[in-house]
């Protein structure tokens, strides 16, 4: 079970440049960006000090953004029924090409698995694949448009799970953004112990770009995003936008060997050892 314990230094980036034409190094941020930047940094100060009630807070968020993931499954992925302003969609030769580039071997344990979309490509190259989601229409959408019977589905609260044995490879796509910072190393910790020895993580998600897409406020300590159903319903789930350097120096702190990158528009890739 993931410990809600505060993290006060460890608050990731949560704003970054919208120009991707450049190298890392030569991005400049417009002027209202960086006001932006301060004024988030400087409520994420405060709210690391007002802890009275932040472990039920993030417990709630996390079960909101669990509920909104179920609920959406039947549209995850459809842009014509979108969630937020702006979509985060990768599209699928992205994502084939990333998960090539990983070209996991033998068993491999796939966290927040959703609809398939990374599932499908797992299974190209693993021998078998355990794929792990809180949302069991997620799974049931990810069981019917895969259909590799070398998948082994199992409906579990990765902030709850334990594993029972290890697998050669770990990967999560679209997950780490949804991490609170309260329990990054945790999860981390998580990560290593379904790990045999040698074996090898890779993982996807948005970057500190995508921020411009979207409509972040902090809820204590936690970067917050709205999302919508097609019904209008509307939930609170966690999104992290990872700056790279940022969060490839918090995963080495871990005691990790890791490379992460920008990757597309506004996407990053990671690998570990």
């Amino acid at each position: 079970m993931l410990n809600l314990a505060p993290l006060g230094e460890l608050a990731p980036q949560v704003m970054g440049s919208t120009d991707t034409s450049v190298a890392l190094a030569d991005i400049a941020e417009p002027r209202g960006i960086n006001e932006r930047v301060v004024s988030m940094h400087s409520e994420w100060e405060v709210a690391m000090g007002e802890g009275a009630d932040e472990d039920d807070r993030v417990a709630d968020l996390i079960e909101s953004q669990r509920e909104f993931y179920d609920l959406r499954a039947p549209d995850f992925g459809d842009e014509t029924v979108p969630d937020r302003r702006v979509s985060g969609h990768m599209a699928s030769e992205l994502a084939r090409a990333l998960i090539d580039e990983f070209a996991p071997t033998g068993d491999v344990l796939e966290l927040a698995c959703g609809n398939g979309k990374f599932t499908r490509e797992l299974v190209r190259h693993a021998r078998t694949v355990t794929a792990i989601d809180g949302s069991p229409r997620m799974l049931e959408r990810n069981r019917r448009e895969v259909g590799d019977s070398s998948v082994t589905y199992v409906n579990a609260d990765i902030f709850e799970w334990q594993p029972d044995r290890r697998w050669d490879a770990v990967f999560f796509g679209f997950w780490l953004s949804h991490v609170p910072p309260v329990t990054f190393d945790e999860f981390w910790a998580l990560v290593r112990s379904s790990l045999r020895t040698g074996g090898r993580v890779a993982f996807v998600d948005e970057d500190d770009r995508g921020t411009m897409n979207d409509d972040i406020h902090l809820v204590e300590n936690v970067p917050v995003a709205p999302r919508t159903l097609r019904d209008g319903r509307r939930f609170d789930i966690v999104k992290v936008y990872w700056d790279p350097s940022e969060l490839q120096d918090r995963v080495s702190a871990l005691g990790w060997q890791v490379a992460v990158r920008r990757v597309g528009e506004t996407f990053l890739y990671g690998s570990a050892t």
